[in-house]
């Protein structure tokens, strides 16, 4: 048991020294931000594709329904980081020898544990959103016909801390329910620039505090077709949701402060009913085909701008994993897994009327340590593009590798005594 946790804890500190140089983009402005899409588990190789998957050793986080299919006595700990690196290109990218940005982050830490028999838990802190941007742009005058030049920076992030439960009905049947509480932190700054020798800069600096409940709800039916095939069907549920929002405002033309620490307003940002649903198959316990699809009606919201709105958002995605498996005393013990993936996004976003689009593939794979089996490593890698140079926006070109370490163990288990 000290030889697992001592390896355990090395591994674990790895994720110490990550990083952080913050990959920008001007598209997190908006609304939350940039809303992740990735659980960093078992199914990313397979492009998120995770709604209809279950596994007895591995997490799958897009389905709270999930965990009940664990190991009885049993725990589960996972945490992942993601590299990634983004190129830019389009008009708005003046300076080509720096067009281009590289981030280290650790991203989640979770565990998971079979409580009884047919209940599954779950807790963990999960990102859910992120913004950070910095650009020249203009601003326009209220009531005249005319502009100034104007510098827009920003950043900060949503994270999630939940708590799952799982029960299994059936059989073939389990539920869930995912309660999280969203919090974060917005910081926003925009200075417009002087126009004059004597003018000062003005600075506005905006600081939104969020916070709030959220929860969603999964489904899933698995059920074995024949002596080959097995079939999944998974689907999860939110509805529309408050997120608590606290503005403070700061603003000052240069040493002189017009406004300093004004609590200016108590208001809500609203997060919009979503649905997923997805399928998969199985193939003599090694070839896994599944597919995924997701919407969040984000028209109800009715939140637009001048030359932006947030608009219903779709995404599809479609994976494939080869699992290498051998048997070992009627039981079949897994070696190693390979994945593949493709996904289309049409986010929330939309400037100019141009709807801003996400896809891309991904590969991964993953297994036990020889000389640790308690212990699996999962890596993916994953390349894609988004916006477009059309209609004077930003085209986004990157690849990330995301790394999942799990550690898998005995509960406390009840031992019998015989005198």
């Amino acid at each position: 048991m000290k030889k697992k946790f001592v390896y355990t804890l090395i591994v674990l500190c790895l994720f110490k020294i990550s990083y952080a140089q913050n990959n920008t983009s001007a598209y997190s402005i908006l609304g939350i931000g940039d809303i992740e899409n990735s659980y960093l588990d078992r199914s990313t190789g397979m492009a998120n594709t995770g709604l209809a998957m279950a596994s007895n050793r591995f997490l799958y986080q897009a389905n709270p329904a999930s965990y009940s299919y664990l190991d009885d006595k049993f725990f589960n700990v996972e945490v992942a980081a993601r590299f990634k690196s983004v190129f830019y290109s389009g008009t708005p990218v003046v300076n080509t020898s720096a067009n281009n940005s590289t981030d280290l982050q650790f991203k989640k830490f979770v565990f998971a544990i079979k409580l009884k028999p047919r209940w599954g838990f779950s807790l963990g802190l999960l990102p859910y959103s992120t913004s950070n941007y910095s650009f020249y742009g203009q601003k326009s005058i209220s009531g005249v016909n005319a502009s100034v030049n104007a510098y827009y920076e920003g950043y900060g992030s949503t994270n999630q801390f939940y708590i799952a439960n799982s029960y299994r009905i059936s059989k073939h049947l389990s539920i869930g329910i995912q309660s999280s509480w969203l919090f974060g932190q917005l910081q926003q700054q925009e200075t417009i620039l002087p126009t004059g020798i004597n003018d000062s800069a003005l600075i506005t600096n905006r600081n939104i505090f969020l916070g709030n409940l959220y929860f969603s709800y999964g489904l899933q039916y698995h059920t074995r077709l024949n002596k080959n095939w097995s079939l999944s069907l998974g689907a999860t549920a939110a509805l529309k949701t408050k997120l608590r929002a606290n503005y403070n405002l700061q603003v000052q033309s240069g040493t002189t402060y017009i406004i300093n620490n004004q609590h200016y307003k108590d208001d809500f940002m609203v997060l919009p009913q979503t649905y997923n649903g997805g399928i998969a198959a199985v193939l003599k316990d090694k070839f896994t085909f599944a597919i995924d699809y997701g919407f969040q009606n984000w028209n109800s919201l009715n939140y637009k701008g001048f030359s932006y709105a947030l608009v219903n958002s779709n995404k599809i995605s479609t994976g494939f994993e080869y699992s290498n498996k051998v048997k070992v005393r009627d039981l079949l013990y897994e070696k190693y897994f390979l994945q593949a993936g493709l996904y289309l996004n049409n986010s929330y976003m939309q400037i100019y009327g141009q709807q801003i689009n996400d896809y891309g593939l991904s590969l991964g794979a993953g297994g036990s340590f020889t000389r640790a089996p308690w212990l699996s490593l999962q890596g993916a890698f994953q390349v894609g593009s988004r916006g477009t140079t059309s209609n004077g926006l930003v085209q986004e070109n990157y690849t990330q590798f995301n790394i999942t370490i799990s550690f898998r163990d005995f509960w406390w288990v009840n031992l019998k005594h015989y005198d």
